[in-house]
């Protein structure tokens, strides 16, 4: 059970995934001669429509319906869902809780200095699993089930600003429908696919240092978001993420009432969702590299 809950945070994976955001995937994989394209949007260009149209939501909450489905290591198959919300602050800040019954069981967040994974399933034994977020590795990410940064969940949902310093070159999809533009991450690159009629992202994909693929996220059945005193903006309703060495595993966010609103600080803090979940057990990450930092007290004494 722990195992599978964790699978569902495998990036964003909020996932995160994990946070989310925005329009026309092209799902069609039929190759067509680039000439016909015309010529491919600039970095610049797609970046500054992209920006625009994004920059309003600076904060973003939503409720969630989440599905996830694999394997275990030992090859057994499960399948897992509950409910729950996501709420995103850039630049850094995310928080992806999940719920049964009404009842909070699981919930993964990060801030600009700590990322956290919180397991209520047993209620004599409630845990609490951090680390620092400049000391996270791969490694680290794994054992809270995610496969890509934190920092990386929002720009592969399409809600983070193009970062300029950070993007390479434009080039088309084979169907032509749409514009990838790549940029550097913690742990390697991600590329999102934006469509150039709209200027809003329809896919990402992630990739280790090595450039491999880790994760392709898809985002479809738009809707909109509310901003107050200001137009709506289309967002997914579902994003889907899914894995290129598991072909019928995937994780499945629906979203519904997405907002910009004013997010509560304690859902970004992790001393104080450590006190409020009543916390039994803080499993410091970052325990058994070099002497863990001591600046700030989990355990909330």
């Amino acid at each position: 059970m722990i195992h599978s809950i964790k699978q569902i945070f495998i990036v964003l994976g909020f996932a995160l995934l994990i946070t989310v955001s925005l329009v026309g995937c092209s799902s069609s994989t039929k190759v067509v001669d680039p000439k016909t394209f015309g010529p491919v949007p600039s970095t610049a260009e797609l970046a500054s429509e992209y920006n625009a149209r994004i920059e309003p939501l600076d904060s973003f909450w939503s409720r969630i319906s989440i599905r996830a489905k694999g394997k275990y290591d030992n090859g057994d198959l499960y399948e897992e869902q509950g409910t729950g919300h996501l709420q995103i602050q850039r630049p850094g800040n995310i928080s992806l809780s999940i719920r049964k019954l009404g009842e909070l069981y699981f919930s993964y967040g990060a801030n600009h200095e700590h990322y956290w994974a919180i397991n209520l399933l047993d209620k004599e034994h409630k845990t609490m699993q951090i680390g620092r977020l400049d000391r996270m590795t791969p490694e680290k990410a794994a054992i809270v089930g995610m496969q890509v940064h934190p920092g990386q969940l929002s720009a592969l949902m399409g809600l983070q600003p193009i970062d300029l310093t950070k993007a390479g070159g434009t080039r088309w999809a084979p169907d032509g429908k749409s514009v990838g533009v790549t940029s550097s991450s913690p742990w390697g690159s991600f590329t999102l696919w934006i469509d150039p009629r709209t200027y809003q992202a329809v896919r990402s994909e992630s990739f280790n240092s090595q450039g491999s693929l880790i994760a392709t996220v898809s985002l479809t059945r738009f809707t909109e978001a509310k901003i107050p005193d200001a137009r709506p903006i289309q967002v997914p309703g579902k994003v889907e993420i899914r894995y290129p060495n598991d072909e019928e595993g995937f994780v499945r966010i629906e979203i519904s009432e997405p907002a910009q609103r004013t997010i509560r600080p304690m859902v970004f803090d992790p001393n104080k969702l450590n006190r409020g979940n009543r916390i039994h057990e803080t499993i410091d990450l970052d325990a058994f590299d070099t002497p863990a930092s001591t600046d700030s007290d989990l355990n909330g004494d």
